[in-house]
């Protein structure tokens, strides 16, 4: 009876010191914490999901995302990348990297992973882009716009001066309507780069009227056309 007594402690120790929750139970309570903008406490949660399934990818994309948001760069590309070497049609993966790379002035690392984005959609002419279904698993969770793709690779081109490539971008994305104010805004730029004023400039007031006050400063130097 004594030795019933003195092992019943330890199994009631071992047992309430168990982790009973799942990778996905952490994830979850992740999200709830990142919805209230604590990125640092969600980070742990998932730093703990990951432990449990370092397979993840939810957990990753989520890890990646808060910590771009509180500036650790270089753990954000690494948790896309581990994505990526997972899942490697990830396109969400590949373009939010390339996000990441567009911050850090990696300007040729971005593009390069918005051409990764958009070879997992298909070409630039012949692509799908992916809607949700309730009977197949098509992968629409990761799926990103072309024009969103498109756009963020019009601005690493623009910053490493390809301006023509940058122009068929943002042009792109202004026919799709995709960031308007700031769509117009940039090839507005690229127009007045190449001496096109009137082009630029017309562009330009369009970025104004959608709420893009940026476009004001370029206008006052460059515009002396008035618009109502």
């Amino acid at each position: 009876m004594k030795k019933i007594l003195l092992i019943l402690p330890l199994i009631i120790i071992t047992f309430t010191s168990c982790d009973f929750k799942s990778s996905s139970d952490y994830n979850a309570e992740a999200e709830n914490l990142e919805n209230e903008g604590r990125y640092k406490e969600a980070i742990t949660l998932l730093d703990k999901a990951l432990e449990k399934d370092p397979e993840n990818i939810y957990a990753l994309l989520n890890r990646a995302l808060d910590k771009s948001i509180l500036k650790d760069y270089e753990g954000s590309i690494k948790d896309y990348s581990k994505v990526i070497e997972l899942d490697e049609r990830n396109t969400l993966a590949y373009i939010n990297r390339g996000n990441v790379k567009n911050v850090i002035n990696d300007f040729k690392g971005a593009i390069e992973d918005c051409e990764k984005a958009i070879k997992t959609k298909g070409t630039e002419s012949i692509y799908m882009d992916l809607s949700e279904n309730s009977f197949v698993d098509l992968g629409f969770e990761f799926d990103v716009k072309m024009e969103k793709i498109r756009f963020e690779r019009g601005i690493a081109r623009y910053n490493i001066d390809s301006l023509k490539l940058a122009f068929e971008d943002f042009d792109f994305c202004v026919e799709k309507n995709y960031e308007l104010a700031l769509s117009y805004y940039w090839r507005g730029i690229i127009f007045l780069s190449y001496g096109m004023n009137n082009e630029g400039c017309e562009d330009l007031f369009e970025s104004q009227k959608l709420g893009n006050e940026n476009a004001k400063e370029l206008i006052e130097k460059n515009c002396k056309q008035t618009k109502n």
